[in-house]
């Protein structure tokens, strides 16, 4: 099953990227956030929605300013095997 990944609208780049290593991508709107394994924002929307700063996310929020879309496929690549590996750990 694919990791779903919300992206901000105008990341087209970033999109596209995560598509191609196999991603399911969707965009951040307020009914999708709880489905979804990470986020991809921009600088200017540190608190779109409340994803920045919700305590309650479970997943992890990619702040793409100044990254390429490689960059950012990196970042949530590691971010999401981390997160694996720890739960892995506590199970």
């Amino acid at each position: 099953m694919a990791r779903r990944i919300a992206v901000e609208d105008g990341l087209d780049n970033v999109r596209e990227a995560l598509r191609h290593e196999g991603f399911e991508v969707t965009k951040i709107t307020q009914g999708t956030m709880a489905n979804v394994d990470a986020a991809v924002i921009t600088g200017m929307s540190n608190n779109f929605l409340g994803v920045h700063d919700t305590d309650g996310n479970k997943f992890p929020v990619i702040e793409a300013s100044g990254m390429s879309a490689r960059d950012v496929v990196d970042q949530i690549q590691s971010r999401l095997a981390q997160i694996e590996h720890h739960n892995t750990d506590r199970g």
